[in-house]
């Protein structure tokens, strides 16, 4: 009898235990969630609930569930279109769920898991209660952020002795760029625009016919100058690419895609005294992007410059939505150089230049107009993750209508390194992202930041040349006029 005790009191704790588990298993089961929103994202996206019910509606990009990569990790065509299939699916599935509840028609990206939509209050619960996002983040308007430059930069050494960026594409996403200035010539091969109309937040399209998208002729000539900042796109490539009488640019044989994304913004509260005033979408950047992912095989793009930004962030943002493209251009061998943000930061930079995949680029003196030589920027937002310095304080570049002026910023360091990596392709069209950023970073003059005392590398074009050429020099080999 006692055995059978004891058996009987095993069997039942068995039993409790099998119960137990199988509880636990359906607790786990009941808090997945796959089918719903979790509490992080609806953490997350409560300020932005607030925000729509404040004005009436909000602008977001939606990431749709499902595994992505980054096309140039695919295996194969069939893979790549396996998953675009899969992406324009669960696009698809979204907008009918929105159906009525969006401002507008939403716009769905061709490669990437993302559609942009303006979204009532109720209609951005919706999405976040639907199952079918896994991240919501607001879509946000941020402003545009050489005689001695290139010289100091080694330029023009890597000219003399033949490397002047023929054959390589630079991809200018800007306020857009005057094609028949004197400096940029018979350098645009390709033009786009992707520019917003949308009342609610004062912004309005300045692509030809006031179309939200064109890649016509004409889509990427600057918007009008009435409005601030439009001179900005025109002098950025001017400094990429520009080929003078007296002075160029970086990769002065380089040519452009100029693809205009910004918007004209009517409203004290985006352009404070300065209205009307060019500001640029967070969606509106991610489509130049994904336009030039689309030109990949038509051009040996060597890198796309971004010369915008804004906020402050002291980590790399790699949840920002624009990683999604700039790792697939990465992959694709297109690097994207984005300006670190004029804020002055000693421990922060501006998105989109904080993400991790992405070339990020502060600003030091040239020696010109007052400005002293390898000092960084008193405004150059600067931080651990910073990749590269170039100079960007005084910079003498195009302007549309066909004269020059004087530009500080790191909008302007961004395409000298933008022109520099045209120039490095131009040497080696074999070399990979990682091969361009390893030969700057290594070769590049470290110059000290008192701010915050971090020693970053302002960039050496040939220097960073004799590496690149490594792989290919059978004997020693002399370069005059290295550069400083």
């Amino acid at each position: 009898m006692r055995f059978l005790t004891v058996f009987q009191r095993l069997l039942f704790g068995l039993i409790i235990l099998i119960f137990a588990l199988s509880g636990a298993s359906a607790v786990k089961a009941q808090s997945d969630p796959g089918d719903g929103p979790d509490s992080i994202l609806t953490a997350q996206v409560q300020p932005l609930l607030e925000k729509a019910g404040q004005q009436g509606s909000l602008r977001v990009l939606l990431r749709v569930k499902g595994a992505f990569k980054p096309e140039g990790l695919l295996s194969n065509a069939a893979a790549v279109a396996a998953q675009r299939a899969q992406i324009g699916a669960a696009q698809q599935a979204l907008v009918a769920h929105l159906a009525g509840m969006t401002l507008g028609s939403p716009f769905r990206f061709a490669t990437l898991p993302l559609v942009a939509a303006t979204l009532t209050a109720k209609g951005l619960q919706t999405a976040l209660a639907s199952g079918l996002v896994s991240d919501i983040q607001e879509d946000i308007p941020v402003a545009p952020t050489l005689a001695e430059s290139t010289p100091l930069i080694g330029a023009t050494s890597a000219w003399a002795i033949g490397y002047t960026g023929a054959g390589q594409t630079i991809a200018i996403l800007d306020t857009g760029v005057d094609k028949t200035h004197p400096f940029l010539a018979g350098k645009v091969v390709s033009e786009a625009c992707y520019s917003t109309t949308d009342a609610v937040h004062y912004s309005s399209s300045v692509c030809p016919g006031g179309v939200s998208e064109s890649i016509d002729t004409g889509a990427g000539l600057p918007c009008s100058l009435e409005i601030s900042g439009c001179d900005h796109g025109t002098h950025v490539a001017g400094i990429a690419a520009g080929n003078g009488v007296s002075f160029s640019g970086v990769a002065k044989d380089a040519t452009l895609i100029a693809i205009k994304i910004f918007s004209r913004f009517d409203s004290v509260d985006y352009c404070g005294s300065t209205q009307p005033c060019a500001l640029t979408w967070t969606s509106d950047q991610i489509k130049g992007l994904e336009r030039v992912y689309e030109l990949r095989d038509t051009y040996d793009i060597a890198a796309v410059n971004m010369s915008l930004g804004g906020g402050s962030f002291t980590t790399p943002c790699d949840s920002d939505d624009r990683k999604l493209i700039i790792d697939q251009l990465r992959t694709a061998g297109i690097v994207t150089v984005i300006a670190s943000g004029n804020n002055g930061y000693s421990s922060a930079l501006s998105a989109p230049a904080c993400i991790s995949s992405a070339v990020s680029v502060g600003s030091t003196g040239d020696g010109s107009s007052g400005a002293t030589v390898d000092a960084i920027s008193y405004y150059s937002n600067s931080a651990s993750f910073l990749t590269l310095l170039a100079p960007g304080a005084v910079i003498n570049s195009s302007i549309p209508g066909g004269g020059f002026g004087m530009k500080s910023g790191t909008s302007m360091a961004a395409p000298h390194v933008a022109g520099a990596w045209a120039v490095l392709m131009s040497v080696n069209p074999l070399a990979t992202p990682d091969d361009i950023q390893a030969a700057l970073v290594n070769t590049g003059l470290p110059v000290f930041d008192s701010r915050n005392y971090i020693t970053k590398p302002r960039i050496r074009l040939v220097p960073a040349l004799i590496k690149i050429l490594e792989p290919f020099l059978t004997q020693k080999t002399y370069f005059p006029l290295i550069g400083k």
